[in-house]
């Protein structure tokens, strides 16, 4: 059976990281201790400046942190980015299927317009 993810944030990684901090009570220093990742990774995801469109370095570094912060990774909405990315690449055939899906799910939320039919019908 599947694992799924009970807590998640639609909040960017730099409002979210601070709002653990707090709820945590947990400085930034504590969390660079526990998670084992420099002040300066900390920092950037907290000002923006790191953590918009992670890569696999920037993956672990999140890993880390969430597990220091009591969360899983998939908590971060810029974490769940990456996996789709990397399930992409090892399963491209869910591409499709995963692309399908999303599109038919923002039709329902109404964020998406229906585009014109093309085939010239």
């Amino acid at each position: 059976m599947a694992k799924t993810v009970a807590e998640r944030t639609r909040e960017p990684i730099l409002v979210a990281l601070a709002e653990l901090l707090e709820k945590r009570g947990m400085t930034q220093a504590a969390l660079c201790r526990a998670a084992d990742v420099s002040p300066g990774t900390v920092s950037r995801y907290l000002s923006g400046g790191r953590g918009t469109r992670l890569e696999s370095r920037g993956a672990r570094a999140v890993e880390k942190i969430a597990s220091a912060l009591g969360v899983e990774p998939e908590y971060f909405r810029e974490y769940r980015a990456w996996r789709l990315r990397e399930i992409a690449v090892v399963a491209p055939d869910l591409l499709d299927d995963g692309f399908d899906l999303i599109v038919e799910l923002a039709r329902l939320r109404g964020l998406l317009k229906e585009r014109p039919d093309h085939t010239g019908e």
